[in-house]
């Protein structure tokens, strides 16, 4: 008797970075074995194998929480009405900025990395991540009151505020405001500075003044040079996972348009904030490459996700 090989959800295997850990999925089993708040949303057939009701958002805000825990030691709390991170594709899209800045940008793993999340979310998932997994600095944004007060108290929780800087911005605030914010400038030129200068206060005073006064198109004296390539650039990245639609009415089309192409594997979350802004996300990418144009000397690598699932730089 031949014994059938198990079955990985192709959209959840489909181009998997080769070090991303869900590249096996996480046992449901062993989860709700040690999760107490995962067991209600679990169903067992006559194996004893275990199903998760992917079309209830408590069942996937109870999944992605309970692994955040199990695998990364995180403790994160995510408002009911908010999106849900698929983890899988969070951890893609960092282990890809990842062989970028080791591979084209030439980075070395003692390099304190800088990176830039342009709406953070309130589960603040991706500088969690980047804190926890990979050790790098983030600078998180956030328009919402809801979603800045929810991804500050999670870095709170995990104690990770050395390393993660969450920001409220406007609505209408993508990079500008953001990469040429003095304080935030100085706090990562300091954290870069830890291990790749010589702590000379003469030094500190002159980069710090020059913070203050240069254009946000014009390179620091301290970025000069190839004897110290780490402090070249202020941010190494930015990334994004930018609203999609341009109104409510377009995601309610999207949802037909599913619906004729079968059955989603999960139930979409997160509300109307999350998901749609003006001009949609043509308008909101074409923003953030004519912004990204006029810091080109401060951000080493820029990118974004968009609705297709693919990342840009």
């Amino acid at each position: 008797m031949s014994v059938k090989e198990k079955k990985v959800p192709p959209k959840l295997n489909k181009y998997m970075h080769a070090r991303n850990p869900y590249r096996t999925p996480p046992s449901f089993k062993k989860l709700a074995s040690v999760y107490p708040e995962f067991r209600p949303y679990c169903s067992y057939d006559v194996g004893g194998k275990v199903h998760l009701d992917f079309k209830d958002p408590k069942a996937l805000r109870a999944l992605t929480t309970c692994l955040l825990h199990q695998d990364f030691d995180l403790k994160v709390t995510i408002p009911d009405d908010r999106l849900v991170p698929t983890l899988p594709l969070r951890l893609n899209y960092l282990l890809w900025i990842e062989d970028l800045l080791m591979h084209a940008a030439h980075c070395e793993t003692s390099d304190v990395i800088v990176g830039v999340d342009i709406g953070t979310g309130a589960s603040c998932v991706y500088p969690l991540l980047a804190a926890r997994k990979l050790g790098w600095n983030l600078v998180a944004t956030e328009t919402d009151n809801i979603n800045f007060t929810a991804a500050t108290t999670n870095v709170n929780n995990n104690d990770l505020q050395d390393n993660i800087i969450v920001k409220k911005v406007d609505d209408k605030t993508v990079l500008q405001g953001v990469l040429d914010d003095a304080d935030i400038q100085k706090q990562m030129y300091l954290k870069k500075k830890e291990v790749n200068d010589n702590n000379n206060d003469d030094d500190d005073n002159e980069v710090m003044s020059e913070l203050n006064n240069t254009p946000s198109d014009t390179p620091c004296k301290h970025t000069d040079g190839d004897d110290n390539k780490s402090m070249k650039y202020m941010f190494d990245f930015t990334m994004c996972n930018p609203p999609f639609f341009s109104s409510e009415e377009e995601t309610d089309s999207m949802k037909k348009s599913k619906k004729q192409r079968g059955e989603p594997i999960s139930s979409p979350t997160g509300c109307i904030h999350e998901k749609v802004t003006t001009g949609g996300e043509v308008t909101f990418i074409t923003q953030m490459v004519e912004e990204s144009h006029k810091f080109k000397s401060k951000v080493r690598i820029r990118s974004t996700r968009d609705g297709q699932g693919n990342y840009r730089t």
